[in-house]
């Protein structure tokens, strides 16, 4: 990401650009560490966090220069969002709005010059917050390297909103959590007779909430449940023990329509799948 100093620079002197920054992927660390990146929606602050999950534990890392790009509908106020954060500095730095190539689709690149930071393994820690007005907006969700479009694409101003999180050394640390496609996946792979799954009623759901029931997992077990919006925002995180989900009760948030997702996972060590992961028809 060698470009973003430079435009902070070019700000610095009163150049105004709507370009976004060159996002480019460092190489990928040698011990095979990751920053796992989400969305989740708040509902208790009316905001989005982004957060973050390592696979590591190290004192004083020192992220570098970064950028997590949101993609939000083009009914959202053309503005750039106001970020909050007290991880890093991170900034609002480059935005298109309904290029020809994505015209339902606003690109936020949210950008940050790093700093030193404390990560512990498996431990979430939010890298910045935003809110848009209305709260919650159905549609909005991280970009998706590779798959959303790249800065050569028509409207897009050769703006590259690609997601890197790196350290002082270039070295590419950045993972994209759940998103629409690998929810679905989930949901399609085949359960064998006997195994550990998962199953909702009702679905469709045409009330605020639903019976959850664990199946085939182990009296002991402690379970998490997380509900993720049909592009991949978290609404809900849960856990409980095993032999509690048994026809529990699960508020579906009131800001879900269409579809979500129900996923939950079993400890390190369980015997047959260690997750399972249901589409809920909400027709509320």
């Amino acid at each position: 990401m060698k470009t973003i100093l430079f435009l902070m620079l070019l700000t610095a002197v009163g150049t105004n650009t709507h370009t976004a920054i060159t996002a480019r992927s460092g190489q990928q660390t040698n011990a095979g560490h990751t920053l796992t990146v989400s969305l989740k929606y708040d509902p208790a602050y009316e905001r989005y966090d982004v957060y973050a999950v390592a696979n590591f534990t190290q004192k004083h890392f020192l992220l570098g220069p970064s950028q997590v790009s949101i993609i939000v509908p083009k009914s959202v106020a053309n503005q750039s969002f106001d970020v909050y954060s007290s991880t890093a500095r991170w900034t609002d730095y480059s935005t298109v709005y309904e290029p020809s190539v994505a015209p339902n689709m606003d690109f936020h690149g949210v950008n940050s010059l790093g700093k030193n930071i404390d990560v512990q393994q498996d431990a979430p820690f939010v890298l910045f917050s935003f809110s848009l007005r209305g709260g919650y907006v159905e549609g909005v969700r991280l970009f998706m390297n590779g798959k959303d479009p790249n800065s050569k694409q028509p409207g897009m101003n050769g703006g590259d909103f690609a997601n890197t999180l790196q350290n002082h050394k270039s070295e590419e640390f950045f993972r994209n959590g759940f998103s629409q496609s690998e929810l679905t996946a989930l949901t399609e792979a085949a359960e064998e007779p006997g195994e550990a799954g998962l199953s909702v009623y009702p679905n469709p759901v045409t009330g605020d909430a639903v019976q959850v029931t664990a199946r085939q997992a182990t009296v002991g077990e402690r379970l998490k449940l997380r509900l993720f919006s049909a592009t991949g925002v978290e609404l809900m995180a849960i856990e409980e023990d095993a032999e509690k989900v048994v026809d529990y009760r699960l508020r579906i948030p009131r800001q879900l329509s269409g579809q979500a997702y129900l996923y939950v996972e079993r400890p390190a060590g369980s015997t047959g799948p260690r997750v399972a992961c249901k589409k809920i028809i909400i027709l509320n």
